[in-house]
Order: C-alpha cells, then structure tokens, then sequence
C-alpha cells in the first residue's frame, strides 16, 4: 500500500491500467523485499522499498519509487527524454514545515507521516462534505472507479515485482 497513492496518480492522469501495461520492470539496484514474520508468526512477504518502471501500450514510461523507511519528505520528479530532471516538487516545504512542527507539537505521538499532508486532508474532507451536501463532483478527489482500477493495478503488479525480485 506505501504506493497506492502514486498508483492512484497513474491511473487518473496517465491511463494506466491492468489492460494498458505493455511491461513493467523492477529498479533492482534500488528495491528491496522482505519476507518476515507477522505477529501471528506467519510469514508476510512486502517491500520496504520499490522502484519500478510502466511501459503503456501507447508507448509511455512512467516510474514510481517508494520507501517505507525513507522519512517523512516526499517528493515527485519530471524528467526528459534523456532523464534530465525539468520540475521537481517536494513536501514538505519550508512553509509547510512551520505546520509540521506546530501540528507534531500539538500531538507529539502521531504517525510522522500525517503532519505534513495535515493541508490535504482538510482540503479532501472539505470537498467530499460539499459533495455529499450539495451533490457534483467531489473536485479534485479521486472517483471510486479510479479507487477501483488503482486497486486492480496494485494487484496486477504486486506478484510481478515480488517475482522480478526474488529472481
């Protein structure tokens, strides 16, 4: 689940989807998968860190990295043809560090993740409430069908990844 989010972003405004991956292909060098115990004493197999690259069927690439254990910085990146990066945006920033600190401050035993996307949240909450009380789209917020083909996706390439992996 540590991308469903940026799944979710493939899927609304790349048009990824199960039927549309042409190939997808592991970043090796630096993804990692654990298989360790869970508190029941089974064995659950994840990734603490993943990079990964789509290929669609109409010929686009689009890559995702993710790290469960890198911190609480988020960032996305736009790259060229040739790799170069020609936009970057990164949470938080040092406007939204002043919340950071002022939300953690209040709540100090929180999840670290939640502080910086605090904004966001009220934002979502505010347009599925206007949604609910006076019907339309909830702007912005992604469609149960997105929700459902995001899912679909994560389905479609969590064995693949696992397996390109473990080979």
């Amino acid at each position: 689940n540590m991308a469903i989010h940026e799944l979710a972003l493939l899927v609304s405004f790349y048009g990824v989807t199960v039927e549309t991956i042409e190939s997808v292909s592991a970043d090796k060098s630096f993804s990692s998968v654990q298989t360790l115990p869970g508190p029941s004493g089974e064995l659950f197999t994840d990734f603490d860190k993943i990079k990964f690259t789509i290929t669609t069927t109409e010929g686009s690439t689009v890559s995702v990295a993710a790290d469960r254990c890198g911190g609480s910085t988020t960032y996305a990146t736009v790259t060229d043809d040739s790799g170069s990066e020609i936009f970057r945006y990164e949470m938080p920033d040092s406007d939204d560090e002043k919340v950071v600190q002022s939300v953690l401050s209040r709540f100090p035993n929180i999840m670290p993740y939640f502080p910086p996307q605090d904004a966001d949240y009220v934002t979502v909450k505010e347009r599925v409430c206007s949604h609910a009380a006076n019907g339309g789209e909830a702007e912005g917020v992604a469609t149960i069908d997105v929700g459902v083909e995001t899912l679909r996706v994560a389905e479609f390439l969590t064995p693949e990844l696992t397996r390109q992996l473990q080979e």
